[in-house]
């Protein structure tokens, strides 16, 4: 298969798992960066890298199949992150801050939510 290059998204996107996907989870991160930065739109094929959005700023991946890095977790509740600091709309500084917001988006959503125990 050809690799064919994609636009690099502007803004912060989610990677949920497409083999058993937390579409709240998702948003409710999504809602909390979305207050410190911007959220990335589709591009002109609407899709972010490539893949159709399911929401917006949400694209699935079978998440194990591909190794990626939220694929080490059994855990019920779990994404990739992605922001790309060269962006001329956001700074570095910005995008640390949308990572924080992520991970405390994701704790809170978590406890509210009484995630069951993780069983390897």
């Amino acid at each position: 298969m050809q690799h064919v290059p994609s636009e690099i998204p502007d803004g912060f996107y989610l990677v949920d798992d497409s083999e058993g996907p937390q579409p709240e989870f998702q948003q409710a991160i999504l809602a909390a960066v979305a207050k410190v930065t911007h959220i990335a739109s589709a591009d002109r094929e609407g899709k972010i890298i490539g893949s159709s959005m399911v929401a917006p700023g949400v694209i699935n991946y079978p998440l194990k199949q591909l190794g990626l890095c939220a694929s080490i977790t059994p855990a019920p509740y779990k994404t990739t992150t992605e922001v790309y600091p060269d962006s001329p709309r956001v700074t570095p500084e910005q995008c640390n801050a949308a990572q924080a917001a992520a991970v405390r988006a994701a704790i809170d959503f978590a406890l509210a939510h009484h995630a069951p125990p993780i069983r390897a």
